[in-house]
């Protein structure tokens, strides 16, 4: 007769076989993600290309290619989800005033369905001092004329990058499947954020947020500039240099010259995240770039990938071409981020 195991003697063994399989087994694997991959294709003349393949895109991850597969604009469409973010300084009231006429061209373009059926919706995010949600997301078009009618400029910061991560925080949360959208209309600079150009755009390419960038310049403020101003420190909060090479220098205009040298951070925001960035000076420029990020946010492409070599956490280079010949503009984001499970 086989003789009785006690409890405590088979609760050991229990806890010996469990130590064996977990010195085997490491705690933390990377997750095989699937990478949703937004891209817009422009000619020449920045008119989209419509009518590509998967097959049409040349899709590398860390220089490698990847088979990837393509989400339809047709039979599988997606609502967009704008955030608006508004820089509101005192100094701004000229580019306020024009902004504050572009109400029904942003409901025209960036959130009309397109026909689609799939209703999109708005929200508005000012930056200056603070950093406010002055409209929730909302599908009326009538909204935004009498939000954009209220805004007015105050305090003598303009903290973009904090504005652009509330912006995408809200997209986080709606919790839908979307083509999830900033567009940002500030000068090119940010003034005083506490979030770092860094933390934004990894909490953009996470969250799959393209952004648009619409910038403008304030002259009058070259000469009240303070010695906060001065360009900032490597690592410091708005810091970016793409290149390691001094960054993005802006356009040397006259009373600007105390600003050259600065970094362009909506530049660098647009191209991070594989949006468009564009300038203007007039109203008519203002509501012809809102048209045009309008119609390319209307018809970018979806591709997906599932990397085929396991992925060390972090952050992943992509870079995505068209392998037709042509005089091709292609927006997509620049990288992407592999998490552990």
């Amino acid at each position: 007769m086989p003789a009785r195991v006690s409890g405590s003697v088979k609760w050991a063994a229990l806890m010996l076989t469990a130590a064996a399989a977990w010195s085997q087994e490491p705690q933390f694997r990377t997750r095989a993600r699937e990478v949703v991959v937004p891209v817009s294709v422009l000619t020449k003349s920045g008119k989209p290309v419509e009518g590509l393949s998967a097959n049409d895109f040349l899709v590398l991850s860390d220089g490698k290619p990847q088979v990837s597969q393509m989400i339809s604009r047709d039979s599988d469409a997606l609502p967009v989800y704008a955030v608006l973010v508004l820089q509101t300084s005192d100094f701004s009231d000229a580019a306020l005033q024009k902004i504050k006429k572009t109400a029904a061209v942003v409901s025209s373009y960036i959130t009309n369905d397109m026909g689609t059926g799939a209703p999109s919706q708005a929200a508005v995010v000012t930056a200056s001092n603070d950093v406010r949600v002055v409209q929730g997301f909302t599908a009326d078009p009538n909204i935004l004329g009498d939000v954009f009618a209220r805004i007015s400029g105050n305090g003598d910061s303009g903290r973009i990058l904090d504005g652009v991560s509330l912006a995408c925080d809200l997209l986080a949360h709606t919790g839908e499947s979307a083509r999830r959208v900033v567009v940002l209309i500030s000068e090119s600079r940010d003034r005083g954020s506490k979030t770092h150009f860094a933390d934004v755009t990894e909490k953009a390419q996470k969250e799959n947020v393209v952004i648009y960038t619409l910038s403008y310049s304030a002259y009058a403020t070259a000469f009240t500039q303070k010695p906060s101003d001065q360009q900032p420190q490597p690592g410091a909060p708005g810091a970016y240099d793409p290149n390691a090479q001094g960054g993005i220098p802006l356009l040397a205009l006259g009373m600007e010259l105390a600003r050259l040298a600065k970094v362009n951070v909506s530049q660098a925001l647009a191209e991070a995240t594989g949006g468009a960035h564009e300038k203007f000076t007039t109203l008519r420029g203002l509501e012809a770039q809102l048209s045009a990020a309008g119609t390319e946010i209307h018809n970018r492409y979806t591709l997906t990938f599932v990397p085929t070599d396991p992925q060390a956490p972090g952050y992943h280079r992509l870079s995505v071409s068209i392998q037709r010949h042509g005089d091709w503009r292609v927006h997509a984001r620049q990288g992407y981020w592999a998490d552990t499970e």
